[in-house]
C-alpha cells in the first residue's frame, strides 16, 4: 500500500476514534443535568454523593437510612431510572459546614467520582452569617465540583424558627449569597423555604408536627417535605437540561485557591507522639471519626515528661485542626510563628491560651473534633506548634489529631 493511502486510512481511523470519544470527553467537561438524565436512562452506572450536615444525614428521622430526605431521594432516583445501578455515598457530618467541607472534598466526595452531588451547608454556615471566609469555602467547593464536570444541586434547608410565618428569607444574608451563587453557576436548587411555608399556610402541617423533638432536626414528616423540595429542584434541572457553569471570576472574594490537609500520621512525629488508629465507636453514627479520617497522631497524659511539641509548616490564612476526642481528651496550646494563638471568647478580654478538645459538653462520648484556629492569618508561610496541656496529677487522657488543615490564595 502506498504511503498516501496509508496516511488517508490513518486519518479516517483517527477521525472515527475522535467521534467515538467525543461523548466521553463531553461527559468529563460538562456538568449537565441533561447528560446525567440521558445516561441514567440508558443504564450507565451512576455515583451520587450527598455532601452536608445533620439535616442531610437525617438526625431525628425514625431511620435515617430510610426516612431522611437523602434516603427518599435515593429511592426516587432508583425508581426513576430502573436500569441504572446507583452507588450512593453519605458524606454528611452533623454540626459541620463549608470550612471543614473544604478539606473533606477530596476524600469524601471526589474520591467517589460522582456523577451528581447534592450540596447542603447553607444552614450550618449560618443563614444570617456575613463572614467572607465561610462564603469563600462554599464557593470553592461549588467551583471545584462543577469544574470537574459534576452537576450540583444546592440544597437550602433550615431549622424550626426559619419556617415561622414571620421569618423573612430575603433578609438572610447567607441564603441570599448562596442564591446568587446558584444563579451564577446555574446549579439546580432544592429550596425548602417556599414549599414548607406554603404547606404551613394551607394547614397541611404544623411546625410542631415538623419538629416534634427539637428545634433543629425535623421528624419524618419534615424530612418528607425536605425531600419534595430537593426532588422538585432536580426535576426542574432535568426538564431544563440545565448545564452548570464556572464563571471566569468568583462571585465573592477568592480566598482559598489552594488548600491542604496535612496528615500527621505520615510525618516524622516528635518524642511522646505515636501513630494510632481511629476510634471505632461514637456517640452518634455521623460522628464516627473512623468514617472521616485515617490514623491519628496521639500523645498520652501518662507520658507527659517526654512529650515534645508537634511542629508543622504550612501556608495559608485559614488554619484548623481535625481529629477525634472523648470526655477525657487533653486540651492544648498553640503557637503560630512563635506567638501564642489565643482561643476567641465572647469578649476580647475572655480570650484564652488553652484550647479545649474534649467532648464533655456533648456527653463525653467519642466523636470527631474540628476546630478553626484562625481564618485571618497573614498570607504566606507559617509554622504551627502544638503542645498538650496535662494538669498536674492527671494520668489519663489523650490528644488525638489527624490533620492540620490550611488554605489560602
Amino acid at each position: 500500500m502506498c504511503k498516501c493511502r496509508i496516511y488517508r486510512s490513518l486519518v479516517i481511523c483517527g477521525c472515527m476514534v475522535a467521534v467515538l470519544l467525543l461523548p466521553t470527553l463531553a461527559r468529563g467537561a460538562v456538568a449537565s443535568f441533561g447528560v446525567f438524565n440521558q445516561e441514567a436512562r440508558a443504564g450507565r452506572p451512576m455515583s451520587v454523593v450527598f455532601f452536608g450536615g445533620s439535616l442531610t444525614w437525617g438526625a431525628n428521622a425514625r431511620n435515617p437510612q430510610r426516612n431522611s430526605y437523602r434516603a427518599l431521594m435515593e429511592r426516587y432516583l432508583e425508581k426513576k431510572y430502573p436500569r441504572t445501578q446507583f452507588r450512593f455515598h453519605d458524606a454528611a457530618i452533623g454540626g459541620t459546614g463549608s470550612k471543614l467541607g473544604l478539606f473533606r472534598l477530596q476524600r469524601d466526595v471526589l474520591a467517589y467520582k460522582p456523577n451528581l452531588v447534592f450540596l447542603e451547608f447553607t444552614a450550618n454556615d449560618n443563614l444570617y452569617g456575613t463572614d467572607t471566609q465561610t462564603l469563600a469555602c462554599y464557593e470553592h467547593i461549588l467551583r471545584t465540583l462543577i469544574r470537574r464536570g459534576i452537576p450540583v444541586e444546592q440544597v437550602f434547608l433550615g431549622f424550626e424558627s426559619n419556617y415561622d410565618p414571620r421569618a423573612n428569607p430575603l433578609k438572610w444574608s447567607r441564603l441570599v449569597a448562596h442564591q446568587r451563587l446558584a444563579a451564577a453557576y446555574h446549579t439546580a436548587v432544592g429550596d425548602s423555604f417556599p414549599l414548607v411555608k406554603r404547606r404551613l399556610a394551607a394547614g397541611v402541617i404544623t411546625l410542631h408536627q415538623m419538629y416534634p423533638f427539637d428545634g433543629v432536626h425535623p421528624g419524618d414528616a419534615g424530612y418528607k417535605l425536605f425531600f419534595q423540595a430537593v426532588r422538585n429542584g432536580f426535576v426542574r434541572a432535568v426538564r431544563d437540561q440545565r448545564v452548570c457553569v464556572v464563571p471566569p471570576h468568583t462571585v465573592f472574594p477568592d480566598l482559598y485557591r489552594h488548600c491542604r490537609r496535612i496528615r500527621l500520621a505520615r510525618m516524622h512525629l516528635p518524642a511522646g507522639w505515636q501513630v494510632a488508629r481511629t476510634y471505632r465507636t461514637s456517640m452518634w453514627f455521623d460522628g464516627l471519626s473512623s468514617r472521616w479520617m485515617g490514623d491519628v497522631a496521639m500523645c498520652q497524659a501518662k507520658g507527659r515528661t517526654m512529650i515534645k511539641p508537634l511542629i508543622v509548616h504550612f501556608k495559608g490564612t485559614l488554619l484548623g485542626l481535625f481529629g477525634e476526642a472523648d470526655g477525657q481528651s487533653l486540651s492544648f496550646k498553640v503557637w503560630v510563628d512563635g506567638k501564642p494563638l489565643l482561643r476567641p471568647g465572647r469578649h476580647p478580654a475572655l480570650a484564652a491560651a488553652v484550647w479545649s478538645w474534649n467532648t464533655a459538653r456533648f456527653g463525653g462520648g467519642r466523636l470527631f473534633r474540628w476546630r478553626v484556629l484562625s481564618d485571618n492569618l497573614p498570607p504566606g508561610q507559617h509554622i504551627i506548634k502544638i503542645m498538650p496541656v496535662v494538669p498536674k496529677g492527671q494520668h489519663t487522657g489523650q490528644l488525638r489529631i489527624e490533620s492540620v488543615c490550611a488554605a489560602g490564595d
